[in-house]
């Protein structure tokens, strides 16, 4: 994975989800990278619903100046109760400590993206599919 898209998700720390099992859904998440992009996600929320009906989603990080946008599709796997994953936990909380006031309401997920596209506007549009390794994917 090029370095200057991987040190762009690790300073990035929210992104997009887009579900649709139940009915369509976006919400806004904090991630982290940890062998995939873990992130916190309501245990009676819709994107839950939807994700258990259907784990395939599609994602966006932007760094809200829209200099670099990051979008694919993946699969997401719930993990479990933070309490049982202890590592992912305090790797989210250590980035995200907003995410804390959550972690008695909220399963831990792993988004597995099988596409990633970049926009790149730094100098010019370029526009290019990075190669995923989720070994890389580490804050």
């Amino acid at each position: 994975m090029d370095n200057d898209i991987l040190n762009f998700l690790r300073k990035q720390r929210t992104m997009i989800l887009s579900t649709d099992g139940i009915k369509i859904w976006s919400t806004k998440v904090y991630y982290s990278l940890y062998s995939g992009i873990i992130f916190f996600i309501e245990k009676t929320g819709l994107t839950l619903s939807n994700i258990e009906k259907n784990n395939y989603i599609a994602y966006e990080i932007d760094n809200n100046d829209l200099s670099i946008i990051v979008q694919g599709n993946g699969r997401v796997e719930i993990l479990g109760l933070p309490v049982d994953h202890t590592s992912e936990r305090d790797v989210l909380i250590n980035k995200n400590p907003e995410d804390r006031r959550f972690v008695d309401h909220v399963y831990i997920a792993r988004l597995i993206p099988v596409q990633m596209n970049v926009t790149d506007l730094r100098n010019g549009l370029k526009k290019y599919q990075e190669t995923i390794n989720t070994d890389e994917l580490a804050e």
